[in-house]
C-alpha cells in the first residue's frame, strides 16, 4: 500500500488497495488513520459492486440514508444517486447537488461522519473531464485563524437549515418544488458549534458552511453575515483547498468535520454523470 499527498496540507492518494476485497485489519486500520489524519482519500482504478461499496463503508460505522429517499438505491438504500441521467422521464438521482461550499447533513442534530463516492460515468469536453469536486480544509483554515479570531470564535454558535438551500437550488433549475410540513418536520433547524471538534483527532475545525447555516445565535443579522461571509472565504482560500478531476472507477472518501466540499456543473446533457455515494453516521457536534 503506498500513500501520496493529494496537497500539502490534507488529501491522501493510496495506491495498492482493491476495495473489492475483503481487506484484512491492517490494511483497513492504515486506511482509517490516514482518513482521520488527511480528511480526504483517493482511490483509483476501482470496481466495486453495490454490495461492495456498502461492505466497505460499514466497517467505519454504521450508514445512514439520505433524507431524499427518491435518490437512494432499493436493494441497497444506504447509496445515495448523484446523477444527471434520466430513465422514463425521471432523473435517475440527484443532478446537481452541492454546487456551493457545504458539509453534509451539518442541518441534523448528528451529522455524518463522512462520505464515501464512487464514480461510474464521468462526462468530458475535448477529452478534458467535468464534473470536478472542490475541497476546502476547515482544520487548517482554522489553524491558520489569529489568536484574536479563534478567542471570538470560541463558543458562539450557529443555526443550521436544510430546506431554504434545497428550494433555492430546486427553483433556478427550473422546479416548482412544494414541500409539506410533514416532511419539513422530518429536518428542523439545528444549533451547532462555530467551532468544532474532531472526535477521533481532537483538532479543532471551523463549522459554518454556505450551503446551510443562516445565522449566528444572539448575533445582530448584519454582523452575523458579515461573520460568516469572513469566516466562508478564509476556509476557501486556495491554500486550503483540492480539487479533485473524476476519472471513472475513483472512490473517495472525505471527513465532514475537517472539510467542505462542492460539486462543479459544468456539465449537460448528453454529457452522462454517475456517482453513487454512502454517508457514515456520526457523533453529536462538541
Amino acid at each position: 500500500m503506498k500513500l501520496q499527498p493529494l496537497s500539502p496540507l490534507f488529501g491522501t492518494r493510496i495506491e495498492d488497495v482493491d476495495l473489492s476485497q475483503d481487506l484484512d485489519n491492517d490494511t483497513f486500520a492504515a486506511i482509517e488513520k490516514a482518513y482521520n489524519a488527511r480528511s480526504v482519500i483517493l482511490f483509483r482504478n476501482q470496481k466495486i459492486t453495490d454490495a461492495q461499496h456498502v461492505r466497505f463503508s460499514r466497517r467505519l460505522g454504521e450508514l445512514e440514508i439520505h433524507v431524499l429517499r427518491e435518490f437512494v438505491k432499493p436493494v441497497h438504500p444506504e447509496l445515495y444517486v448523484l446523477s444527471n441521467i434520466v430513465e422514463n422521464g425521471k432523473p435517475i438521482g440527484i443532478k446537481d447537488a452541492g454546487n456551493y461550499w457545504h458539509t453534509d447533513l451539518s442541518y441534523t442534530k448528528v451529522p455524518s461522519r463522512g462520505s464515501i463516492m464512487y464514480s461510474i460515468e464521468v462526462p468530458h469536453k475535448d477529452g478534458v473531464p467535468l464534473g470536478d469536486t472542490q475541497f476546502a480544509s476547515t482544520a487548517a483554515a482554522y489553524n491558520a485563524l489569529s489568536e484574536t479570531m479563534k478567542q471570538k470564535l470560541a463558543g458562539l454558535k450557529a443555526v443550521h437549515r436544510f430546506w431554504d438551500r434545497y428550494l433555492r437550488e430546486r427553483k433556478a433549475a427550473g422546479s416548482d418544488v412544494v414541500i409539506s410540513d410533514e416532511r419539513r418536520a422530518q429536518t428542523p433547524d439545528v444549533v451547532q458549534p462555530v467551532i468544532r471538534t474532531h472526535p477521533f483527532t481532537g483538532q479543532k475545525c471551523i463549522y459554518v458552511n454556505e450551503g446551510f447555516t443562516v445565522g449566528i445565535v444572539d448575533m445582530p443579522e448584519d454582523e452575523s453575515r458579515d461573520l460568516l461571509k469572513e469566516l466562508y472565504a478564509h476556509c476557501t482560500r486556495p491554500e486550503f483547498t483540492y480539487r479533485h478531476k473524476w476519472q471513472v472507477g475513483d472512490v473517495v472518501m472525505w471527513d465532514n468535520c475537517a472539510t467542505l466540499h462542492r460539486a462543479t456543473v459544468d456539465f449537460a446533457l448528453p454529457q452522462r454523470r454517475l456517482m453513487q455515494r454512502t454517508t457514515l453516521k456520526g457523533t453529536e457536534v462538541f
